[in-house]
């Protein structure tokens, strides 16, 4: 018997087809952005211009003339505004130096890489620099950060650990691993997963419960003390028995949570060998997106219009170094020995 088969998104050939040239991305992501018509990005007024600007002319290190690319671009037609603009304004494609093609590419391989793709193969994949193909794919991971809504049905909980086995000449001690608390609606299929940046109690994990889950849920867990608490705060908890080889009894399970630790733990062990805690939530958003789609045919369109829409993640943000510095304070100027 032939097992059921899911198409996620478009194929890596369709999109390289399908955005060949700069032309066809631009027009993709106006209808993605204005899908009622182009409206001004200054007043909102869709009384609209379209034009073509002729590419800048300038001299090369060679001393040979070169022609910029002509600029597919919009004027607003209100007299009291006037603005000229092009479909990347206000977004974060506006001030990327890689062609639209190129971060189309990408989008189109993190979507349908069920384990992730690292950023040395998108190094390889796009013929960009390794430094560009990281920012890159953390950019994308930030346009994956989703919300799921509130889990009302059968929900299973669990916790596990990120961080490898133990090796005594690693600088961490034989416990300190990441912990991560994952949450799964069984009706829906849906997970909601969040690195807990300290050490795991019953009241952080409670207020994370309460965010997520509604209070006439019914929910499966094993028998840590994490979730001691729940059937005492008016929540119905089945409980199986992990210590004593019990993984499963009747519907109380929470393999499908196991599933779902298997894939974010290969992914991490088989693609990316390694990742800092710091970023660990964004690729923890990156498998949770790609999970809760993984039957929609529309994963990349949602993925363009994430990144259309939301805040740019800026470098120094990203590694960093872009913490405040404090007010200047000028050192005491010495005693004048006149």
């Amino acid at each position: 018997m032939v097992g059921k088969t899911h198409r996620v998104g478009k194929s890596v050939i369709e999109i390289s087809q399908a955005f060949a040239t700069e032309e066809a991305c631009l027009m993709y992501l106006e209808a993605a952005r204005w899908p009622d018509g182009v409206r001004c990005v200054t007043c909102g007024d869709k009384n609209i211009s379209r034009f073509v600007a002729k590419g800048k002319s300038r001299f090369d290190k060679d001393g040979k003339l070169v022609t910029g690319p002509d600029r597919q671009l919009f004027q607003c037609l209100n007299s009291d505004c006037k603005q000229m603009f092009s479909a990347k304004a206000g977004t974060l494609f506006n001030d990327t130096h890689l062609p639209l093609n190129k971060w189309f590419m990408a989008i189109a391989i993190m979507c349908n890489a069920k384990k992730g793709a690292s950023a040395k193969q998108m190094e390889r994949d796009l013929g960009v620099s390794y430094k560009t193909a990281w920012y890159l794919c953390h950019r994308i991971r930030k346009a994956m950060e989703e919300g799921v809504g509130l889990f009302t049905g059968t929900v299973e909980l669990d916790e596990t650990y990120i961080g490898g086995r133990f090796d005594k000449r690693r600088a961490r001690a034989k416990y300190d691993k990441a912990p991560v608390f994952g949450m799964l609606e069984r009706e829906t299929g849906k997970v909601s997963v969040k690195h807990v940046p300290v050490t795991p109690n019953r009241f952080l994990i409670s207020k994370y419960i309460d965010k997520t889950i509604a209070p006439e849920a019914k929910m499966m867990t094993d028998e840590s003390a994490l979730y001691k608490n729940l059937t005492k705060r008016g929540f119905q908890r089945e409980i199986v028995i992990h210590s004593g080889k019990e993984w499963v009894r009747g519907d109380c399970h929470t393999q499908n949570l196991d599933g779902f630790w298997s894939l974010l733990k290969r992914g991490i062990i088989g693609s990316y060998h390694q990742v800092s805690v710091k970023h660990l939530n964004r690729y923890i958003s990156e498998f949770q997106f790609r999970f809760n789609a993984r039957e929609d045919q529309e994963i990349f369109a949602a993925v363009v219009l994430n990144l259309v829409i939301k805040s740019a993640l800026t470098y120094d943000k990203l590694t960093g170094k872009g913490k405040k510095r404090g007010p200047y304070r000028p050192r005491a100027s010495k005693p004048s020995s006149e």
